[in-house]
């Protein structure tokens, strides 16, 4: 993750700009936060600093789990989710119960065609 700036907006509490790879993200900090111990609350709340150098194509599939809890997995590389949803501290959650359903799916779907 190249940056991350916070702003306000009346009403809708703190809006999080993150620079990643050189693509603008804008989401809520509730949105970045509801994992208790997860990366971006560590790193919202102060207790860690540093920031991590990817790809946006990576980090999007990512912040869309975390706004729709969620996890649509067409055209994404599965052991680089994987690795990145473990970096982020958000596997607990579901990533991983999601990515085997649709690597099963998609190895049945391979060997029917």
């Amino acid at each position: 993750m190249a940056g991350i700036g916070n702003s306000s907006t009346s009403g809708m509490g703190d809006i999080i700009q993150l620079n990643v790879g050189g693509t603008r993200f804008s989401t809520s900090r509730q949105t970045l936060t509801w994992i208790p111990d997860s990366f971006f609350s560590s790193l919202l709340s102060g207790r860690i600093s540093s920031l991590r150098d990817e790809t946006g194509a990576t980090f999007a599939p990512i912040l869309n789990f975390l706004r729709t809890k969620e996890l649509d997995l067409r055209g994404v590389n599965i052991s680089i989710l994987r690795h990145e949803a473990e970096f982020y501290g958000i596997t607990p959650l579901g990533i991983d119960r999601h990515v085997e359903v649709c690597c099963f799916m998609a190895t049945f779907l391979h060997q029917v065609g």
